[in-house]
């Protein structure tokens, strides 16, 4: 019955009762609970009220009131403890005080009082704090005692003691149940939250673990051959001093590149091994930066670059849209000078209504291709993935004269 999940939505001042809510739309479980209560109390009101009447000689009114008090606080326990508590015992205690006493019969407190009172008891230890139903049973019993002392006509003693000691242990063992099930439940419970937040520390420890590793081989790998490049390019020119201007240039711009690249390998290597996510980031490059990209690529092979994108204030300061924009080129023109040294390229800027596009197409290389190290693809994969990542698309095709054709189409943002 205790769903200790529930409490977050409860009542404040339910909460500091200890009080767990019901749900509003009970699933299986609570739906078998709510059954069984409402079997319980139209069950109770049906024997107490008979028993009521019959054997212990109370009202009939008094006694069908009474047992519908009793039989309301079963039901009331699964959501309203407190007020099932104050029912039960007045229901109780004036039942006890109306029935009269004899040797056949059990008194002060009649069976399907017992009954009620068991469940109720029940109910309410699940529902709130240990307090509650241990107040509400030590003051069932001293009100039974007290109407077994205070009672008109006296019964046998022995027969007395007998039906309050049988009364104490039903109704206490009904509390001790009631609360080590509700202990048991919020254990479980607290059980299962210090798992899921044990799992997702290891979780998030083992990709720091892996982000620590893939920065490490960057830097092993990468950042050192990058910087072994830069130094070599930018040292040609005083390693060899009969180097045609033309050589020097060429070396000049390869390290710059390199340079470049050692940058933002930097600050790739600062986003993996921030664990916390709270390092200080340099900018991204975006639009602004595509002409120096463009003059370098200008250097090695003729670029030409049509139309333009009029981008409102909105995109302008979305540094998403121009970090695409920009990855897409950086990769295009790396692609063409990898694949087709040499070849001219022309890069075309679109835009229509619903989408932007950027078309970078080269022609068949010039020179010869120098041999691939590994199987490459990955920048056309990661280009895809970023792309894709804006509800975009690529396509890449060879031209029928040998030359290679990359189209990406990204939307535009739709606007309420």
């Amino acid at each position: 019955m205790a769903d200790p999940g529930l409490q977050s939505a409860a009542h404040p001042g339910l909460r500091r009762l200890g009080i767990l809510p019901l749900r509003v739309v009970p699933g299986r479980g609570n739906l078998a609970i709510w059954t069984f209560a409402i079997i319980c109390a139209l069950a109770q009101l049906a024997v107490a009220a008979s028993l009521g009447v019959t054997i212990y000689r109370i009202p009939l009114a008094a006694a069908l009131i009474l047992s519908l008090v009793q039989a309301a606080a079963i039901v009331l326990a699964l959501f309203a403890p407190v007020w099932a508590t104050l029912l039960a015992l007045i229901a109780g205690n004036a039942l006890s005080g109306l029935a009269q006493a004899g040797p056949d019969r059990p008194w002060p407190i009649a069976a399907s009082t017992i009954v009620a009172y068991t469940l109720v008891w029940i109910g309410v230890s699940l529902r709130a704090r240990w307090w509650l139903p241990v107040a509400g049973w030590s003051f069932s019993v001293l009100s039974a005692v007290m109407v077994a002392v205070d009672a008109p006509t006296r019964a046998d003693d022995g027969l007395v003691i007998a039906d309050l000691i049988v009364f104490a242990a039903v109704t206490l063992g009904a509390v001790l149940v009631g609360i080590g099930i509700r202990n048991w439940s919020l254990l479980r419970a607290q059980l299962r939250a210090e798992r899921a937040a044990t799992a997702a520390e290891l979780a998030r420890r083992e990709a720091v673990q892996d982000k620590a590793r893939i920065a490490r081989e960057l830097h092993d790998v990468v950042a050192h051959g990058m910087s072994a490049i830069q130094v070599r390019a930018a040292s040609a020119r005083y390693r060899m001093p009969d180097l045609p201007a033309d050589a020097a240039a060429e070396f000049d711009e390869v390290a710059a590149t390199a340079r470049s690249a050692m940058k933002e390998m930097r600050v790739i290597l600062g986003l993996l091994r921030d664990e916390e996510g709270e390092a200080d980031h340099a900018p991204q490059p975006g639009l602004d930066d595509l002409p120096a990209l463009l003059a370098r690529a200008n250097d090695l092979a003729p670029v030409t670059e049509t139309g333009s994108w009029q981008l409102t204030a909105d995109e302008q300061s979305n540094p998403l849209l121009g970090l695409t924009a920009y990855r897409v080129v950086q990769e295009g023109l790396s692609n063409v000078a990898r694949h087709a040294p040499g070849a001219a390229t022309e890069i075309a800027w679109t835009e229509t209504p619903a989408e932007r596009g950027i078309r970078i197409r080269n022609a068949p290389p010039t020179r010869a291709i120098a041999p691939r190290a590994d199987g490459g693809g990955h920048g056309l994969r990661g280009m895809r993935e970023r792309v894709e990542a804006m509800g975009g698309t690529v396509a890449a095709a060879v031209t029928g004269d040998g030359g290679y054709v990359l189209q990406v189409r990204i939307p535009r943002e739709e606007r309420e």
